[in-house]
């Protein structure tokens, strides 16, 4: 198993939605006119969308803010300052702080117009998440 796959089965009380396809998950990257890193592909394939510990991180096989194609086209629209090229990974719910993506698989806290990185990988965001 990947890294991320590890990772994620060792989570308690893991709700997952269910992977995707890899026709969904190049679908969702042409609708976003990005590409998502292996990490986060991986995550998809396998898991969909997850929650657990009041974390809810956006992927596919799902409707409504954890989506990520919906979540990201909805900041774009709210957001003029949102960056090119990066997807939503979480909704932190509080003063419009999200937790967004690159293509290289950099993670950085979007709060409007600065942006921060947070961790070199999905993966290592992930792992952060266990610990909240």
């Amino acid at each position: 198993m990947s890294k991320i796959i590890d990772l994620i089965s060792g989570i308690k009380g893991l709700k997952s939605i269910g992977g995707c396809t890899k026709e969904e998950i190049k679908d969702a990257q042409n609708k976003l006119g990005i590409q998502f890193p292996e990490d986060y592909k991986e995550y998809l394939s396998t898991y969909g969308a997850i929650r657990f510990n009041g974390v809810e991180l956006c992927g596919l096989n799902i409707d409504g803010y954890l989506n990520v194609i919906e979540a990201t086209e909805q900041e774009k629209e709210v957001n003029k300052f949102f960056p090119k090229n990066m997807f939503v990974i979480e909704d932190l719910g509080i003063d419009a702080k999200l937790i967004i993506g690159d293509e290289k698989g950099n993670i950085y806290l979007l709060q409007r117009d600065k942006k921060r990185l947070i961790c070199s990988s999905f993966s290592e965001y992930v792992e952060k998440c266990k610990y909240r």
